[in-house]
């Protein structure tokens, strides 16, 4: 009798556990889809969110830019390296925290040539998805992915060879010494880029390499949500109508085991 009891306690245990963990599974009605479908529209909207918030500088350097999207090198929260700007002017350009690759990277229409040009050529990547993919619109206008960056060229640099993790990592040209573009953004940006990922992950179902999301996950939790970004947040969901739940709620990052 005793041994059944505890054979008993035992497998009721085991289920409690099993039920504990499913109850603790992230809950997708939390993500709403976004009602963005145009990239144009997206970036014009997301300019907008900026100058409403007050914040108009860029996300990695925190460089001031203006409503014309001029941006202004030598007013950065990190010290700008000296490169000679040979008398042009810096624009802003609205560029992608998940990279394209990143999200349409699996996807036939960014792989294969299947669509087809008027003159009877075929073509592949972000011009075919846009074309003929309402999710990869979806994903490429969604606003939470959207962050103010720049590109820095004096005419000596070379693009990398390899793609970058993160968009806007050519404005680390400005803040770091020797125009070196590192691997890992700065530390101000890293809880805002990890939020963003977590967000595209698990809304369109895209996977994260291990390394890059555990170095994520410790981001989220050390570059906390800040007022900047719940205000970010808030004017998104007015024009697009979705919010993103881990900057709400960051907790429940713990409740996803694999993004």
């Amino acid at each position: 009798m005793y041994i059944l009891n505890i054979i008993i306690f035992s497998f009721a245990f085991f289920i409690s556990i099993v039920i504990c963990a499913q109850s603790q599974e992230l809950d997708r009605s939390l993500f709403k889809r976004s009602s963005m479908v145009s990239l144009e529209i997206a970036k014009k909207e997301i300019k907008q969110v900026y100058l409403d918030s007050g914040q108009t500088k860029t996300l990695h350097c925190g460089c001031f830019f203006d409503k014309q999207k001029q941006v202004y090198p030598n007013s950065c929260d990190i010290t700008p390296s000296k490169h000679p700007i040979n008398g042009k002017k810096i624009i802003l350009k609205w560029v992608h925290v998940m990279p394209l690759f990143a999200f349409a990277g699996s996807m036939n229409c960014w792989n294969h040539l299947i669509c087809t040009k008027s003159d009877g050529s075929m073509f592949k990547g972000a011009n075919c998805c846009g074309s003929i993919s309402p999710k990869f619109k979806s994903m490429e206008s969604d606003m939470h992915n959207l962050i103010p960056s720049f590109d820095w060229t004096t005419g000596t640099e070379k693009s990398p060879i390899e793609p970058v993790p993160f968009g806007g990592m050519g404005e680390y040209k400005v803040c770091t010494n020797g125009g070196v573009i590192p691997n890992n953004p700065t530390g101000k940006a890293r809880g805002n880029l990890a939020r963003a990922y977590f967000y595209m992950s698990f809304l369109y179902r895209i996977q994260i390499q291990n390394t890059l999301e555990e170095n994520l996950r410790a981001w989220h939790f050390e570059d906390p949500p800040d007022k900047t970004e719940e205000i970010r947040n808030s004017l998104i969901e007015q024009v697009q109508g979705n919010r993103n739940p881990f900057i709400d709620h960051p907790e429940i990052v713990e409740r996803v085991r694999d993004f």
